[in-house]
């Protein structure tokens, strides 16, 4: 008996392949086009990330999470900016209650003389590599690259989907403040404090464009909610990736694209990883309704934001330290 899988499956090579005709892009564009609009998450295949590298930075994460606490810890977010870096069980926060996982975070690499430096703000540090596993930094830096790459083409899809030009989002996404998490999930049974723990990671919408993410094999973990409200898994499907929308794809399609609520838990017996790739705009990219999407609804449901601003605000509260 064959599983059923209760999103959309997309298979977007017509994007990937450059001998394809516009023809069969806008029928992939048409297909991504009703999945934001109706579900906001589907499953993405054809998408030309090697399985070979997609596989390897799962297990590097494995790899990393069960070393000592004390290796750990040496990469604490503390030790830069209270963003990039390693989080121990409990001190991400979302709605006020502990995430019972641990992750180690990466954002875009900035100059010295971005304003997040020159104004001593979250996000200002540099990326913490662990030197164990040795593979570790090489890998990643290669995932981000074919991630970055497959951001821009899911991009143009979407583009074509809302009837503009393929290129129409790049001047907005040509400097990607990107975002990349590794993060590690034990089971939630053995928890001493169930008063200040939430799930696994609780119900939230992302912040940016796109979400891909990588997950290993556990099943009924990733929740997804309908529009109806009920909850449905978002399992793992091989090969691919679990694409959603983000706030601001939200806010540039005035409500047509919704930012779905998801939500980690985890009841099994394995230890889960998962590695989440954020596809975003430009830090200083100003994101507002597009004309197109006014012409379907002309009341404007939301304001101009400027990306970088909006991921602050969410970032700040994200995080409680735990003092060692």
């Amino acid at each position: 008996m064959s599983y059923e899988f209760k999103l959309p499956i997309i298979d977007i090579s017509a994007f990937t392949i450059d001998s394809n005709s516009r023809t069969e892009k806008l029928k992939i564009a048409k297909q991504i086009y009703e999945a934001c609009r109706n579900v906001g998450f589907f499953y993405l295949i054809g998408h030309n990330v090697p399985q070979e590298i997609i596989d390897k930075v799962l297990k590097l994460g494995y790899e990393f999470f069960h070393l000592p606490e004390e290796e750990k810890i040496k990469y604490s977010i503390a030790n830069e900016d209270y963003a990039r870096g390693y989080q121990r069980l409990g001190e991400n926060v979302t709605r006020y209650k502990k995430d019972w996982h641990e992750a180690l975070d990466f954002y875009k690499p900035i100059p010295r003389t971005h304003p997040l430096v020159l104004k001593n703000l979250p996000l200002r540090g540099e990326n913490q590599w662990p030197e164990n596993p040795s593979e570790f930094r090489a890998v990643f830096s290669e995932y981000i690259d074919y991630m970055l790459k497959l951001g821009a083409l899911v991009m143009s899809a979407i583009a074509l989907g809302l009837g503009l030009d393929e290129n129409y989002f790049e001047k907005f996404l040509e400097e990607s403040f990107w975002v990349m998490r590794v993060i590690g999930y034990p089971d939630l049974k053995n928890i001493a404090d169930k008063d200040r723990v939430g799930v696994s990671c609780g119900e939230h919408t992302d912040y940016g464009c796109l979400t891909f993410l990588n997950q290993d094999n556990t099943k009924e973990a990733l929740q997804v909610q309908t529009k109806d409200g009920n909850w449905i898994n978002a399992d793992p499907l091989y090969g691919s990736f679990v694409v959603n929308i983000g706030d601001m794809l939200n806010i540039w399609t005035n409500d047509i694209y919704k930012s779905t609520l998801h939500r980690v838990i985890h009841k099994g017996d394995s230890y889960r990883v998962s590695v989440p790739f954020f596809y975003e705009p430009n830090y200083d990219a100003k994101i507002e309704p597009l004309e197109a999407c006014l012409q379907i609804d002309p009341v404007k449901h939301h304001e101009p934001v400027v990306y970088g601003e909006h991921l602050l605000k969410k970032v700040s509260t994200n995080f409680e330290i735990i003092e060692s």
